[in-house]
């Protein structure tokens, strides 16, 4: 009994310690389209915008993405406020900070694991249809403080370019003063580690924009993580979401019925007429992890008649950047029974994460010369 206690602890220790030490990155649809659209609004380039459960405010950008921890969302009342920040991390990717400061990193050496920033844990596409896919992909969060902590310099630039877009935009700063303004905060974790200065403050200052009206995709975004947003029915909303109640006649107003759906989906609720619905909301939602959603939707519920759309989706360059990629497509061609393509694909699928036991058993279950030139071509591995 002493050494079941004693492998139960150090098991307990080891959750504990990987939960401490990393970010899991929330794929969250709404969020990632609502700054699609926002790029667009602000005329800039489209990047991947992600959303981190950690209880700390804080934004980083790693490679050409930009990642939002929870706790900031919970902390931001003025939806301005987010814009702005946007536009700051923005302005690092625009000066290719990150890359500058990854190439630093790997010339002076000093870090061995800075390639393995990206920490993965086991992906699972769960057998609940109802649920969806799911992921446990992490970011390593020592790195991520390492790579974020930016230079004077560095910053300046992208506050010039944060700046130039507020002054364009008519963007409101009276919240985000606000914030430099109590950067001793424990809460205020992004605001305490960028340089402060009065000049900067004074910047902002300058720029005296009425403040806009939160827009209800932000306030639905908010309520969903931090159940405060200044519209009471979305809190109401999520509140009894996360209690397991979910009224299907209820309307709610402000929020199109397909994002209401596709919530209570989430969460495990039967909903009617799903399978159409599903189509309307990628309608309006253009996120590619929404398409894998779909592709597993149509997979779990064997709607064959619709496999078509998962033959056009194949070669979508934004799907085949995402994590689920190889293996839903793994997943596919074993439904149809075509077993050399489906062990092709989840061979590369755990070559990419590095599962070694996985990844043998399927990379010797094909013969390459079976394989269609087009597959191969976008192939990791051969």
């Amino acid at each position: 009994m002493k050494i079941k206690s004693k492998y139960f602890l150090v098991i307990y220790f080891l959750l504990s310690f990987n939960h401490l030490s990393s970010y899991e990155i929330i794929r969250d649809p709404v969020f990632e389209n609502y700054f699609f659209n926002l790029s667009e609004e602000l005329n800039l380039s489209k990047v991947g915008t992600y959303l981190v459960r950690d209880k700390s405010a804080n934004a980083f950008v790693i490679n050409n993405n930009i990642y939002f921890t929870t706790g900031l969302l919970k902390l931001i009342n003025n939806e301005d406020t987010l814009k702005a920040i946007y536009l700051h991390e923005h302005g690092h990717i625009i000066n290719r900070h990150f890359h500058t400061k990854k190439i630093k990193i790997q010339q002076s050496n000093s870090k061995s694991t800075f390639f393995s920033l990206f920490s993965v844990g086991i992906a699972v596409l769960t057998a609940n249809t109802n649920l969806g896919i799911g992921t446990s992909i992490t970011l390593n969060s020592k790195l991520v403080e390492e790579i974020s902590q930016h230079s004077v310099n560095f910053e300046i630039e992208a506050d010039n370019f944060m700046i130039n877009k507020i002054k364009r935009h008519k963007i409101n700063t009276t919240e985000l003063i606000s914030f430099l303004n109590q950067v001793e905060s424990p809460a205020n974790k992004y605001f305490r580690t960028h340089p402060r200065s009065e000049d900067r403050i004074n910047n902002l200052i300058d720029f005296n924009h009425g403040r806009s009206m939160n827009s209800e995709i932000f306030n639905w975004i908010k309520s969903k993580y931090s159940k405060n947003s200044n519209n009471n029915d979305f809190n109401i909303f999520f509140i009894n979401l996360e209690s397991g109640v979910f009224d299907p006649t209820k309307k709610i107003n402000k929020i199109d019925d397909l994002i209401i759906q596709y919530e209570a989906y989430k969460r495990g609720f039967f909903i009617e007429d799903w399978y159409s619905n599903f189509q309307n909301l990628l309608e309006i939602n253009k996120s590619s992890f929404l398409k894998i959603e779909y592709i597993n939707y149509l997979l779990d519920n064997n709607i064959e008649k619709k496999y078509n759309i998962i033959d056009d989706l194949k070669f979508d360059k934004n799907i085949m950047n995402e994590y689920f990629y190889y293996y839903i497509y793994g997943k596919y061609y074993n439904k149809l029974d075509l077993d050399n393509l489906s062990n092709f694909y989840f061979c590369q699928f755990y070559k990419t994460i590095n599962s070694k036991n996985k990844a043998d058993f399927f990379c010797k279950k094909y013969d390459i010369k079976d394989i269609p030139t087009l597959d191969k071509s976008y192939a990791l591995f051969k």
